[in-house]
Protein backbone atom coordinates (compact mmCIF):
# COMPACT_ATOMS: atom_id res chain seq x y z
CA UNK A 1 0.00 0.00 0.00
CA UNK A 2 1.24 3.67 -0.81
CA UNK A 3 0.80 6.46 0.82
CA UNK A 4 0.52 9.97 -0.99
CA UNK A 5 -0.01 13.34 0.58
CA UNK A 6 -3.12 15.52 -0.76
CA UNK A 7 -3.51 18.86 -2.02
CA UNK A 8 -5.72 21.21 -1.50
CA UNK A 9 -7.53 20.83 -4.29
CA UNK A 10 -7.43 16.76 -4.19
CA UNK A 11 -8.40 17.34 -0.57
CA UNK A 12 -11.49 19.38 -1.61
CA UNK A 13 -12.72 16.56 -4.38
CA UNK A 14 -12.35 13.71 -1.52
CA UNK A 15 -14.65 16.13 0.86
CA UNK A 16 -17.11 16.91 -2.20
CA UNK A 17 -16.74 12.98 -3.23
CA UNK A 18 -15.97 10.33 -1.06
CA UNK A 19 -16.10 12.18 2.40
CA UNK A 20 -19.83 13.13 1.41
CA UNK A 21 -20.33 9.35 1.29
CA UNK A 22 -18.55 8.15 4.22
CA UNK A 23 -19.76 10.36 6.91
CA UNK A 24 -23.29 12.06 6.99
CA UNK A 25 -23.20 15.37 7.06
CA UNK A 26 -23.50 16.23 10.89
CA UNK A 27 -19.60 14.17 11.22
CA UNK A 28 -18.16 16.53 8.72
CA UNK A 29 -16.36 20.07 9.79
CA UNK A 30 -16.91 22.37 7.42
CA UNK A 31 -14.04 22.38 4.48
CA UNK A 32 -13.29 26.07 5.22
CA UNK A 33 -11.85 24.45 8.90
CA UNK A 34 -9.77 21.82 6.83
CA UNK A 35 -8.18 24.28 4.57
CA UNK A 36 -7.54 26.22 7.52
CA UNK A 37 -5.22 23.59 9.08
CA UNK A 38 -3.92 22.45 6.10
CA UNK A 39 -2.60 26.33 4.92
CA UNK A 40 -1.42 26.35 8.68
CA UNK A 41 0.63 23.16 8.45
CA UNK A 42 -1.65 21.37 10.92
CA UNK A 43 -3.89 19.13 8.62
CA UNK A 44 -2.16 16.00 6.51
CA UNK A 45 -4.50 14.31 4.45
CA UNK A 46 -3.18 10.81 2.99
CA UNK A 47 -4.66 9.05 0.33
CA UNK A 48 -3.77 4.97 0.38
CA UNK A 49 -3.75 3.35 -3.04
CA UNK A 50 -2.65 -0.44 -4.11
CA UNK A 51 -0.33 -1.18 -6.25
CA UNK A 52 -1.63 -0.47 -9.46
CA UNK A 53 -2.77 3.30 -7.58
CA UNK A 54 -6.34 2.48 -7.03
CA UNK A 55 -7.67 4.22 -4.58
CA UNK A 56 -8.14 2.07 -1.08
CA UNK A 57 -8.59 4.67 1.93
CA UNK A 58 -7.96 7.90 3.26
CA UNK A 59 -7.21 9.54 6.72
CA UNK A 60 -6.71 12.72 7.34
CA UNK A 61 -4.21 13.72 10.15
CA UNK A 62 -4.19 16.78 12.72
CA UNK A 63 -0.38 17.16 13.58
CA UNK A 64 1.34 19.98 15.08
CA UNK A 65 5.11 20.86 15.30
CA UNK A 66 6.53 19.39 18.91
CA UNK A 67 3.42 17.41 19.74
CA UNK A 68 4.41 13.84 19.27
CA UNK A 69 1.51 12.30 18.08
CA UNK A 70 -0.97 12.99 15.66
CA UNK A 71 -5.42 13.00 15.76
CA UNK A 72 -6.60 10.87 12.86
CA UNK A 73 -9.36 13.45 11.89
CA UNK A 74 -11.13 11.07 9.47
CA UNK A 75 -10.26 7.54 8.04
CA UNK A 76 -12.42 5.76 5.73
CA UNK A 77 -12.03 2.51 3.51
CA UNK A 78 -13.50 2.63 0.18
CA UNK A 79 -16.61 1.46 0.89
CA UNK A 80 -16.65 -1.57 -1.82
CA UNK A 81 -13.17 -3.47 0.18
CA UNK A 82 -14.44 -2.84 3.73
CA UNK A 83 -14.74 -5.83 6.10
CA UNK A 84 -11.70 -7.85 4.06
CA UNK A 85 -8.55 -6.12 6.12
CA UNK A 86 -7.93 -3.27 4.11
CA UNK A 87 -8.98 -1.28 6.83
CA UNK A 88 -5.79 -2.45 9.02
CA UNK A 89 -3.66 -3.03 6.50
CA UNK A 90 -4.17 0.97 5.89
CA UNK A 91 -3.49 1.54 10.06
CA UNK A 92 -0.77 -0.56 9.87
CA UNK A 93 0.62 1.15 6.91
CA UNK A 94 -0.02 4.61 8.61
CA UNK A 95 2.23 3.52 11.19
CA UNK A 96 4.75 2.43 9.37
CA UNK A 97 4.99 6.19 7.19
CA UNK A 98 4.47 8.35 10.70
CA UNK A 99 6.88 5.96 12.89
CA UNK A 100 10.18 7.85 12.00
CA UNK A 101 8.11 11.27 13.45
CA UNK A 102 4.94 10.39 15.68
CA UNK A 103 4.98 8.27 18.87
CA UNK A 104 1.31 7.46 18.17
CA UNK A 105 -1.65 8.00 16.01
CA UNK A 106 -4.73 9.24 18.51
CA UNK A 107 -8.30 8.28 17.31
CA UNK A 108 -11.55 9.53 18.86
CA UNK A 109 -14.40 6.80 19.10
CA UNK A 110 -17.71 7.66 20.14
CA UNK A 111 -18.26 6.16 23.42
CA UNK A 112 -20.64 3.01 23.38
CA UNK A 113 -22.74 4.40 26.69
CA UNK A 114 -23.83 7.53 24.49
CA UNK A 115 -23.77 6.57 21.30
CA UNK A 116 -26.57 6.84 18.75
CA UNK A 117 -25.85 3.30 17.80
CA UNK A 118 -23.71 1.71 20.59
CA UNK A 119 -23.32 -1.21 18.14
CA UNK A 120 -21.72 0.76 15.61
CA UNK A 121 -19.48 2.63 18.33
CA UNK A 122 -18.49 -0.88 19.86
CA UNK A 123 -17.47 -2.39 15.96
CA UNK A 124 -15.37 0.55 15.53
CA UNK A 125 -13.35 0.72 19.00
CA UNK A 126 -12.99 -3.12 18.16
CA UNK A 127 -11.62 -2.41 14.81
CA UNK A 128 -8.69 -0.19 16.28
CA UNK A 129 -8.08 -2.25 19.38
CA UNK A 130 -7.86 -5.28 17.13
CA UNK A 131 -5.52 -3.34 14.64
CA UNK A 132 -3.35 -2.23 17.90
CA UNK A 133 -4.21 0.53 19.43
CA UNK A 134 -4.72 0.66 23.26
CA UNK A 135 -7.09 2.80 25.49
CA UNK A 136 -5.07 6.13 26.49
CA UNK A 137 -7.31 6.57 29.54
CA UNK A 138 -8.31 9.35 28.68
CA UNK A 139 -11.84 10.79 27.19
CA UNK A 140 -13.34 14.01 25.79
CA UNK A 141 -16.70 15.30 24.75
CA UNK A 142 -16.55 17.62 21.56
CA UNK A 143 -19.73 19.28 20.91
CA UNK A 144 -21.41 17.61 23.72
CA UNK A 145 -20.57 14.15 22.04
CA UNK A 146 -18.66 11.48 24.80
CA UNK A 147 -15.41 9.97 22.69
CA UNK A 148 -13.35 7.43 23.70
CA UNK A 149 -9.07 7.95 22.71
CA UNK A 150 -8.00 5.57 21.80
CA UNK A 151 -3.49 5.12 20.82
CA UNK A 152 -2.38 3.40 17.60
CA UNK A 153 1.94 3.13 18.61
CA UNK A 154 4.14 4.38 15.75
CA UNK A 155 6.81 3.65 17.84
CA UNK A 156 7.23 2.03 21.11
CA UNK A 157 4.47 2.18 24.01
CA UNK A 158 2.73 5.92 24.83
CA UNK A 159 2.40 6.85 28.35
CA UNK A 160 -0.85 7.52 29.13
CA UNK A 161 -0.09 11.29 30.17
CA UNK A 162 1.60 11.92 27.09
CA UNK A 163 -1.31 10.82 25.22
CA UNK A 164 -3.62 13.13 27.22
CA UNK A 165 -1.26 16.08 26.91
CA UNK A 166 -0.63 15.62 22.95
CA UNK A 167 -4.89 15.56 22.52
CA UNK A 168 -5.01 18.64 24.13
CA UNK A 169 -2.03 20.30 22.41
CA UNK A 170 -3.79 19.41 18.87
CA UNK A 171 -7.15 20.54 19.93
CA UNK A 172 -5.34 23.48 20.81
CA UNK A 173 -4.07 23.65 17.66
CA UNK A 174 -7.74 23.52 15.60
CA UNK A 175 -9.67 25.59 18.17
CA UNK A 176 -7.33 28.16 19.16
CA UNK A 177 -9.29 29.69 21.69
CA UNK A 178 -8.88 27.58 24.89
CA UNK A 179 -10.04 24.20 23.43
CA UNK A 180 -12.79 25.28 21.32
CA UNK A 181 -14.59 27.91 23.60
CA UNK A 182 -15.51 25.42 26.22
CA UNK A 183 -17.12 22.61 23.60
CA UNK A 184 -14.00 20.52 24.08
CA UNK A 185 -13.51 18.72 27.89
CA UNK A 186 -10.99 16.28 28.50
CA UNK A 187 -11.60 13.48 31.35
CA UNK A 188 -8.48 11.54 32.75
CA UNK A 189 -4.88 12.11 32.65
Amino acid sequence: MQVTPLTLPELRNLYDTAMAQDFPPAERKPFSAMEALLRRGFYEPLLLTGTAGEPLAYALQVVAPGVPCALIDYFAVRADLRGGGVGTHALHTLRRYYAGRLSALLTECEHPAEAPDPETAKRRIGFYLRAGAQSAAIESRVAGVRYMVLALPCRGALPEAAAADALRRLYACMSPQKYGRGNVIFYGN
